[in-house]
């Protein structure tokens, strides 16, 4: 399915480009891994078993430019999905930083950015909650969208409001 060479997003640990294969004994078994190293910690190293569905399920090919360009201008993005209940707030966000799923995600950092347009109005702030939400899903998108894009990490927050307020 995945090749040596391809980058991924693997769960909440962000892109990492595939290193390849290699089998590991592990109590008289041997074990096949994908062997992939994070863009940012080159140092680093995570070991998926290709035969456990539930941690390959992890790893989504990178999108191409098309791809993110159709994903930022679905409906899907524009769901509101602003929760007034603190605590069911906190719950559901939690949820989708650790789905890693990147509508949700995008309908996420939108209701938050226009939540906190709301307050800036009435000349309040996001709860730090809300700010560590919209940092941690800005984050996890915007790795991936610098990569596509060809832009700089710092500058993707900017480019999914601007895309996505369109």
């Amino acid at each position: 399915m995945f090749q040596q060479g391809d980058f991924v997003v693997y769960g909440m640990h962000g892109v990492c480009r595939i290193l390849g294969r290699e089998v590991r004994r592990i109590d008289r078994n041997s074990v096949e891994y994908y062997v992939l190293e994070p863009v940012k910690h080159t140092d680093d190293r995570y070991y998926v078993p290709t035969q456990n569905a539930a941690a390959v399920s992890k790893m989504k090919p990178i999108l191409n430019k098309q791809q993110l360009d159709e994903l930022l201008s679905s409906p899907e993005t524009t769901m509101n999905v602003w929760i007034e209940d603190e605590n069911q707030r906190k719950q559901k966000y939690r949820e989708l930083i650790t789905g890693g799923d990147r509508v949700a995600l995008l309908s996420m950092v939108r209701a938050l950015h226009i939540h906190k347009e709301i307050l800036l109005a009435q000349e309040r702030r996001l709860h730090l909650c809300d700010v560590n939400f919209l940092r941690d899903a800005e984050n996890l998108l915007g790795e991936e969208f610098s990569l596509v894009l060809g832009i700089e990490p710092n500058e993707v927050g900017n480019y999914i409001i601007n895309a996505i307020k369109e």
